[in-house]
């Protein structure tokens, strides 16, 4: 729209000079100007179908690239309905600024007035606001400074008196404060940490999200080569050392059987960017008696938080791992630690993938382990893998394999259901061409439903498998055990696969490994749009860390 420039325009085109390419929202009256500003602008606007979902979907293409992500949120209910996607990346640490629409100034009477300051930060979020037509630019670049020096989401509210409002300025954006350097350890904790590594016999080195985000995997793997350590990782950092042999996969809930084994034998756990939470710990199962556990993380608040640690280092993954491998290298220091042949053969023979479980499949239903690692063998290895929350969901990390951590996405911080769908077009947003694969349960999905429409009118390449059981079976399990009635939280089957076709993807209802033939049709065509499997899977069948975890 042509004339005189308002704040919304300029912060806008501000924005788009800080980075930002992408931004996923669903459009109302609060902030139609401002998206439209960011599509003048040359942002990519990418319409959800719900608030929830498009904050979700900006928090896994966040996660994916690193780039500054946004959200476009109307007020009231605009923003009420996000603030589950909000939570989510708030406690994950992740990158966002959210553009959230507010009524003008003053307008306590409207009916989309709401306290969005104490909204937002009530799930973990940082509040920011545009609070004159004159700080507006300030305060646009303090949102995206938190953000992206500080890793927090953050939610900009944006009164439309202050958008609405001229701003005739030729004056350039602000300027983005530069990235502070690498945090290196301190040299006492760095000693104490190269004399527990010279005395382990049996390391074992866990990498987590904050390793994924300092690019520490080279620098990780090559320290474990040289102390003989094994290698883990924390759910939010699966795919790192992907195809390594000498990696046991995740620790914890989702682990496989040779990881507790070996992870439980290990005299000294050393966590890069990992919080040691009681999922990747098992409650503390997985730490021996007399280990050492060691943790180094760039946020000081989280050492030793989870669980107490022996040695802490406030420090960069990478910027440790390296000092610690000059170090060790300057004093001589080399072991083969556990790695044999045999070790070796071990972690083969007891993952996943090897190791040999019971098909409880029937002529009704599938085991949803058989359909996972069959649906895992007929999908392309280059792929990325979303995951909803759900009883299910230790299947989707333990068998759909993925090439790298930034191709993994397991919206688990919240451990809500239903944001799985948006978590997987988010990552195939932020990897053009590649399939993208989504574990989700059946509760989940339709709750997310909508954005179905999403990926079909993106035409991203997409395969939904839902592990189909009609029940919120997290509760079904739980609560059984306990003595009560489950009919409550039990349902009539649902036809997904007749749904998907509605919404115009192809599909496939699935009780046996046979079913999976037009799945294999799809993947020899190239896997063009959407596929949905809907794996009727036996409702009897609890998994195995849900047992453990939930007595």
């Amino acid at each position: 729209m042509n004339g005189t420039p308002t704040v919304a325009s300029v912060i806008a085109a501000d924005l788009a000079h800080y980075g930002a390419r992408r931004c996923f929202g669903l459009l109302g009256t609060a902030n139609f100007k401002v998206s439209h500003g960011l599509v003048a602008a040359g942002v990519e606007l990418i319409c959800a179908r719900h608030e929830c979902n498009a904050a979700s979907m900006a928090d896994a293409y966040a996660k994916a690239t690193g780039e500054l992500t946004l959200v476009s949120v109307h007020s009231g209910p605009g923003l009420t309905n996000a603030l589950t996607g909000i939570g989510e990346a708030a406690k994950s640490r992740t990158p966002l600024v959210v553009l959230a629409g507010d009524v003008p100034n003053g307008a306590v009477k409207n009916n989309f007035y709401i306290e969005q300051a104490d909204m937002v930060r009530a799930v973990g979020a940082v509040s920011e606001r545009l609070h004159t037509v004159g700080s507006a630019r300030e305060d646009t670049l303090r949102a995206v400074t938190r953000a992206l020096r500080d890793r927090q989401t953050v939610v900009l509210s944006m009164p439309l008196d202050v958008q609405h409002a001229p701003l005739a300025s030729n004056l350039p954006p602000l300027a983005l404060p530069p990235a502070s350097g690498r945090l290196h350890p301190d040299p006492q904790a760095l000693k104490q940490l190269v004399e527990a590594l010279a005395a382990a016999k049996r390391p074992l080195i866990l990498g987590g999200r904050g390793a994924v985000i300092a690019d520490a995997e080279s620098a990780l793997v090559a320290l474990a080569d040289r102390v003989g350590a094994l290698l883990a990782t924390s759910v939010c950092g699966h795919g790192l050392f992907a195809k390594n042999p000498w990696s046991v996969g995740i620790s914890g809930g989702f682990s496989s059987p040779i990881a507790d084994e070996l992870i439980a034998d290990s005299d000294l756990i050393l966590a890069f960017g990992a919080s040691l939470t009681q999922w990747t710990t098992k409650r503390g199962k997985l730490v021996a008696p007399g280990a050492m556990v060691a943790q180094v993380d760039i946020d000081g608040s989280k050492l030793g938080y989870q669980m107490p640690v022996q040695i802490a280092v406030h420090g960069d993954a990478k910027a440790t791992a390296e000092a610690l491998l000059e170090e060790l290298g300057r004093r001589g220091v080399h072991s083969a630690g556990r790695r044999s042949n045999a070790t070796r053969e071990r972690i083969r023979a007891g993952d996943n993938h090897h190791y040999p479980w019971p098909d409880e499949s029937s002529k009704d239903f599938i085991d949803p382990r058989t359909l996972s690692k069959a649906v895992d063998a007929i999908l392309p290895e280059d792929r990325v893998v979303a995951s909803d929350s759900g009883h299910f969901c230790g299947w989707v990390p333990r068998y759909l394999r993925v090439p790298s951590a930034r191709a993994s996405c397991l919206s688990h911080s919240f451990q809500s259901v239903g944001l799985g769908l948006a978590s997987a077009i988010g990552l195939a947003v932020a990897s053009p061409g590649k399939l993208a694969v989504l574990g989700t349960g059946d509760g989940g999905f339709l709750m997310s439903i909508a954005d179905l429409e999403t990926a079909i009118r993106l035409g991203l390449r997409l395969c939904i498998l839902v592990y189909n059981d009609a029940s919120y079976a997290a509760e079904v399990h739980y609560f059984r055990r306990q003595g009560f009635s489950v009919d409550i939280v039990q349902f009539p089957e649902t036809d997904f696969a007749a749904i998907a076709r509605g919404y115009g993807a192809r599909a496939a209802t699935v009780r046996t490994v046979a079913d999976l033939d037009p799945l294999k049709a799809w993947v020899a065509e190239g896997a063009p749009g959407v596929f949905v499997v809907d794996g009727r899977i036996n409702p009897a069948l609890e998994a195995d860390w849900h047992a453990e975890h939930f007595p």
